[in-house]
């Protein structure tokens, strides 16, 4: 679909109704639109849902606690290229984790998924309070790339239950190890996956026991040369290096 050059793309919390012209937002989306954005009556919009739906809107009223918008008729964005890309990677100090979650949405990822390793400094109460802030990272992020979708982002949740979730029947698995095999082996996999999961420890890497799980949930290990990466460096790198082989890049 077009849009016009002043349009502003907005993620929204709630779907776009399948019927009618207006539309009324409050709580999250109110704020986000009013306290962060601070858009007024006029503006130009184009409100994509989590769906894959997008319509272009104008807000017309702005109240305390809520938006009154007019909306042209919702149109379907299209589907996302496989094949179906997946980052979990070791909650970091600091920024890194946000670096992480920033970058990967703009190299196109479609889920995110922090996970808590053994040598993660932050701890699960201290992750999960920043998960309102890595939110808002990745919406930033997607508008900055003029992204059509959101990717998901999971909250933070144990190495173990992260890799329980049931392999799919064309869904390749990689870890970023030492010692593993060359990313140039899983070439011809790559581009003939539906689905990429890949693996990435925090600072200091995945323990010996932690790569070991990994490897019996399907996880191959690989390589990224010999040089010791930052954690963050390591993930994105992986991330655009397997989005090239597989050719979401093309």
């Amino acid at each position: 679909m077009t849009r016009s050059a002043s349009a502003r793309r907005v993620f929204l919390s709630i779907p776009l109704p399948s019927e009618g012209d207006a539309l009324r937002l409050d709580g999250p989306d109110h704020h986000h639109l009013t306290r962060v954005l601070r858009l007024d009556a006029g503006a130009a919009l184009l409100l994509v849902d989590s769906d894959g739906w997008a319509a272009e809107a104008e807000i017309i009223e702005v109240r305390k606690r809520e938006l009154r918008l007019r909306l042209s008729p919702r149109q379907r964005l299209p589907a996302p290229p496989l094949p179906r890309l997946s980052l979990l990677h070791g909650v970091a100090r600091g920024g890194r984790s946000e670096l992480v979650l920033q970058k990967a949405t703009e190299l196109g990822v479609d889920r995110l998924c922090p996970v808590l390793c053994d040598r993660s400094v932050a701890r699960p109460r201290e992750a999960e309070s920043k998960r309102v802030r890595w939110l808002e990272v990745v919406r930033q992020a997607a508008r900055q790339s003029e992204r059509t979708r959101l990717p998901e982002v999971s909250a933070p949740q144990p190495l173990s239950e992260a890799l329980m979730v049931a392999r799919g029947r064309r869904e390749l698995r990689l870890v970023a190890a030492l010692g593993g095999q060359p990313l140039s082996s899983h070439v011809e996999p790559l581009r003939e996956a539906e689905a990429v999961t890949l693996l990435v420890g925090p600072e200091g890497g995945l323990t010996e026991n932690e790569v070991a799980l990994a490897r019996r949930e399907g996880f191959a290990p690989v390589s990224l040369g010999p040089q010791v990466l930052r954690s963050e460096t390591a993930a994105l790198t992986l991330l655009a290096l397997v989005a090239f082989a597989s050719g979401r890049l093309d």
